[in-house]
């Protein structure tokens, strides 16, 4: 989710230009991302137990044919066992820069996100979390992690604790929530990239424990934190992982 939040404002560009945009992504996305991108075409690629190529690559290229498209942009800057990426600018890019790069869209896109908003949804998350003061919104956990990142106690002090937790089908519920909070605490995950992308002003703190190839460009005046022990993860950042 993260990589098509990044990648969105991509999408954005070309149908400026004029363009019907076709995204193939994992169909358990598919409903979400519709409902606040209208404009683009999602197409649904089934996960299978373990990702392979085929879904990572030749599914999607396939939908992509069935649908007619003139022009087809592969935004991996890395996918193991296959030539993909341009060399030239995947050794020397950050993924997210490399995304641009290869679409050919300017860089400072990626923070002008925008997209559909359901304020009644977002209004319905931030009453069901009954905050009663100020308050710091902690996500300190991603997929990729074993376990929560521990937060110094001085990080969060005169503040109400919320933590992001799955209690809605969609990520973008928690926008509101996101904008009224006094601090934010965060590790690389879909939430910091969509804070990133949105351009919000609030304090942020970033947890840093993914590989350079593996962060994308956080400008928007971060306070870069470091978790007390190292992180365990679950099967990712390895050199199969695709970006």
């Amino acid at each position: 989710m993260g990589d098509i939040i990044i990648a969105l404002p991509i999408a954005d560009y070309y149908i400026e230009q004029g363009w019907e945009v076709f995204w193939p992504i994992d169909a358990a996305f598919v409903e979400m991302f519709a409902r606040i991108k209208p404009a683009i075409n999602f197409l649904g690629v089934t996960r299978p137990a373990t990702p392979d190529q085929n879904y990572f690559l030749h599914e999607p290229l396939r939908l992509l044919v069935e649908n007619k498209c003139d022009r087809t942009v592969v935004l991996y800057s890395y996918l193991g066992g296959m030539n993909l990426a341009d060399p030239r600018l995947a050794n020397s890019l950050k993924f997210d820069e490399y995304k641009y790069a290869i679409a050919g869209v300017p860089f400072e896109r990626k923070w002008t996100l925008e997209y559909e908003r359901d304020i009644e949804s977002e209004e319905a998350l931030f009453e069901s979390l009954k905050i009663s003061g100020d308050y710091v919104l902690i996500h300190d956990r991603s997929t990729e992690m074993a376990a929560p990142v521990e937060i110094s106690p001085d990080l969060t002090r005169g503040l109400e604790l919320v933590r992001i937790a799955s209690v809605t089908d969609s990520i973008f519920d928690w926008r509101l929530t996101i904008e009224r909070a006094s601090k934010l605490i965060m590790v690389n995950s879909c939430f910091a990239n969509l804070v990133e992308g949105l351009n919000l002003e609030n304090e942020k703190l970033l947890f840093l424990y993914s590989p350079v190839a593996f962060t994308p460009v956080f400008a928007n005046n971060w306070r870069f934190i470091y978790p007390k022990e190292p992180i365990k993860y679950v099967g990712a950042f390895s050199e199969d992982e695709p970006n």
